[in-house]
C-alpha cells in the first residue's frame, strides 16, 4: 500500500468537496425550479379564484337588484354576515378590491 502525501490527500479532499458542492447546487436548482412552477400554478389558481369570486359578486348584485325591483326596494341598512346579504368588505378586504364588493348606489 502506497503512502499518500499531503498533496494527494488535499486533492482528494478538494475533489470530494467539489463533488458535494456540485450535487448540492444541482439539488438547489431543481428545488428552485420546482418552487417556481408551484408558485406559478398557485398564481394561476388564485387568478381563477378571483375571477370566480368576481363573477359570483356580479351575480349576487344582479340578483339583489332584481329582488329589490320586484319588492319595491330593499332595506336601507346593510345586513351582517349570515343573513343572506353581503356587506362592504365581507369577502375580500383592501382598497384594491373594495369597489368591486358593493353594488353601485
Amino acid at each position: 500500500m502506497d503512502a499518500q502525501g499531503p498533496e494527494d490527500l488535499g486533492r482528494a479532499l478538494q475533489g470530494a468537496a467539489e463533488n458535494l458542492l456540485q450535487g448540492l447546487e444541482e439539488h438547489f436548482q431543481a428545488l428552485t425550479a420546482t418552487l417556481n412552477l408551484r408558485m406559478e400554478e398557485m398564481g394561476r389558481r388564485l387568478q381563477d379564484l378571483q375571477r370566480n369570486v368576481d363573477e359570483l359578486m356580479v351575480q349576487a348584485g344582479v340578483t339583489e337588484a332584481a329582488e329589490e325591483q320586484m319588492t319595491g326596494g330593499g332595506s336601507p341598512e346593510p345586513r351582517g354576515p349570515g343573513d343572506g346579504r353581503r356587506t362592504r368588505g365581507a369577502l375580500l378586504t383592501g382598497p384594491h378590491r373594495e369597489s368591486s364588493l358593493t353594488p353601485p348606489d
